[in-house]
Formats: structure tokens, C-alpha cells, sequence
């Protein structure tokens, strides 16, 4: 239900096994054809492809927090290609678009410690290590039949959600996240749906070159286990200040981890905050005769973002780099 504000993963995912001779990953849409029955990984498959090859018009809104933001999306295909456009329609006049595919391709670890972009069968075999599937009613959502998709966290370290999944085109018509006692604290819900129109084509995706994942000067020494480092501008500026920032995500659940030098008037004070739906958790060290904060953000528990602060070393300017750690940390 497109990749920038109503998927849950926030990912573009290509098709296992296929690849033209160029390299690039691709979406084969005539797979939607196949029976799902009442398996639940195969709803989610099902609607992993339904959100690239269906072209659309929806009105939409997200409620989390005391917040409510109304917006207009349109997923487009011409030949092959995705194109998206958001327009907000209440708060601050914004739009955002993207021509190709979505940014955010969700990388995942190979054996030998490289990384790639995931394909769609990729990503529900890496999810069924760490969340359950399991399809646990049925409803009717902005006037379409849907099946309700539970997916349940194997540990304590992530958050459930559950799916409202359109019966006749496995477009996710309602998404929640949950806390760990089972409340929403981010909802996002189509409530009108125009000019549904599912695509024969085949898309092609490309990764990003190189420069991508440049290296910053500090590193995570844990993470929870099955988060991979994704691919995002390196230098940012987050509440006035200049930071640097790395992304990591399961494939579900992401997390941003940004750090950079203390400016008295921006620096989020030590502890756990509420940013607007999620969690954060900073951290104030010193590095380099200055002092340095760390801060974690996400849709994850307070303590997992807290343990993640407290283990992030920052490289001394004068020393040669460690070597990389795997993005995968073991989760003791």
C-alpha cells in the first residue's frame, strides 16, 4: 500500500530467483495468482506484492499519539517502473513524491557477512524467525472484506502488528502497531480507494550503488537479532543539530540511531522520550574532548533502544578503524 508511509516493512522487495542479465531485482505480478488459503505468511506474501503491483488512488489517514494527519496517496506503474506521489491533506502544506521505485530497499545478510536486497521470499522466511503469522478474523474495512493478519514478536525485543488485508487484492487497507499489552500506538487506515488496477507488467528494482552505506565514525556493538544496517543518507540534521545517522531494520520494525557533538540547545536530555508515535532513548559520552550524544528512535521497547545507546562505541579520531562489526549482533 505503498512503501513510504503504508507499509510495514517501509521496504522495496524484489522476487527470489529472478534477475534480468543487468543485475536488478524483479517483481514478477502473475505470482498474485496463487492460493493462499489460510496460511498466514502467505496473506502476508500476498499482500508484500499486492503493494507493488496494484495501481491506485486512496484517501488515508494515521492516528498515534493524540495526532491525526489525513493524506491523499497515488501508486502509479508505467512500464515496469513505480511511481508515488503523497499529498498531505491537513497540517503543514507537503507533498512527496518518487519516480522509479520508493527509496528503502530492506538489505539482509548473506553467510559470508555481505549484504543484499531482499526478495519478497527473503524477507518472510528472515521474519519467521523472530514473528508469528496467523490469521485471526475476518472485517470489513472502508467498505472492502478483509482478513485480519496478527503478527506476533518470538521475543521481547519488538513490537506485534496487525494487518487488515484485502480479500480480493491483498492490499493492507489497516495497519497497527501495538505496544506490548496489545494497544494501537500507530494506526494507518485507508478509508477511500479509487481506480484499483493490478499490473501484468514485471517491475524491476535497483539497488543503490556504493555509496549508500558509508562508513560513520561509531558503530552498535548490540542489536537485536535479525536487524540489518538499510541503506540512508549518512549526515542529517535532527531538532537544529548536525548528526550522524544509520538505519537498521528486521524487515518489520526499523530503528534510526543517530550521534554527533552536544549543542546545548538541541540536545535531547539523557533518558527515555516520546517522539510523536515512538520511543526514544539518548545517551550523552564523552569523545574526543567534546561531549557527544547518542540517541536511538523507533517503533521498539524502551529497554531494547536503551541497551543499544549504552553500546555504542565511537571510534577515537587518531586510531586506525575496527574492523566492521556484523550488523546481526548476537542478542546477549
Amino acid at each position: 500500500m505503498g512503501a513510504v508511509l503504508l507499509s510495514p516493512l517501509c521496504s522495496v522487495q524484489g522476487h527470489a530467483g529472478e534477475a534480468r542479465s543487468d543485475g536488478r531485482a524483479q517483481i514478477a505480478c502473475d505470482r498474485m495468482d496463487q492460493e493462499v488459503g489460510d496460511n498466514g505468511e502467505q496473506w502476508f506474501r500476498r499482500s508484500l506484492m499486492a503493494e507493488r503491483c496494484h495501481a491506485f488512488q486512496a484517501v488515508a489517514l494515521r492516528l498515534g499519539m493524540g495526532s491525526l494527519r489525513t493524506f491523499l496517496f497515488e501508486h502509479r506503474i508505467d512500464d515496469g517502473q513505480e511511481q508515488e506521489r503523497i499529498q498531505f491533506l491537513d497540517g503543514p502544506a507537503e507533498t512527496i513524491e518518487h519516480d522509479g521505485h520508493p527509496p528503502g530497499l530492506w538489505w539482509t545478510g548473506r553467510s559470508d557477512g555481505s549484504f543484499h536486497l531482499a526478495s519478497i521470499d527473503d524477507t518472510v522466511e528472515q521474519l519467521q524467525k523472530h514473528y508469528d503469522f496467523s490469521l485471526v478474523a475476518r472485517d470489513v474495512v472502508a467498505g472492502r472484506k478483509a482478513v485480519v493478519l496478527d503478527i506476533t514478536p518470538r521475543d521481547d525485543q519488538r513490537f506485534p502488528h496487525r494487518l487488515w488485508l484485502d480479500v480480493a487484492s491483498g492490499l493492507p487497507l489497516r495497519q497497527q502497531l501495538l505496544n506490548a499489552q496489545g494497544y494501537a500506538v500507530d494506526t494507518i487506515q485507508i478509508v477511500r480507494i479509487d481506480s484499483l488496477v493490478r499490473s501484468s507488467d514485471t517491475l524491476y528494482l535497483q539497488e543503490p550503488d556504493g555509496d549508500a552505506m558509508p562508513e560513520a565514525s561509531w558503530q552498535p556493538q548490540w542489536l537485536p537479532e535479525g536487524f540489518y544496517r538499510q541503506p540512508a543518507t549518512l549526515e542529517v540534521t535532527l531538532n537544529g543539530a548536525s548528526l550522524q545517522r544509520e538505519i537498521y531494520s528486521d524487515g518489520l520494525s526499523a530503528m534510526s540511531l543517530f550521534a554527533g557533538p552536544v549543542n546545548d540547545n538541541t540536545a535531547l536530555r539523557e533518558g527515555v522520550h516520546q517522539l510523536g508515535n515512538f520511543r526514544a532513548a539518548a545517551r550523552h559520552v564523552q569523545h574526543d574532548g567534546d561531549t557527544w550524544q547518542v540517541i536511538a528512535v523507533g517503533a521498539l521497547p524502551a529497554e531494547v533502544l536503551t541497551r543499544v545507546v549504552s553500546r555504542v562505541h565511537l571510534q577515537e579520531s587518531d586510531s586506525a578503524p575496527d574492523d566492521k562489526q556484523d550488523n546481526s549482533a548476537a542478542s546477549s
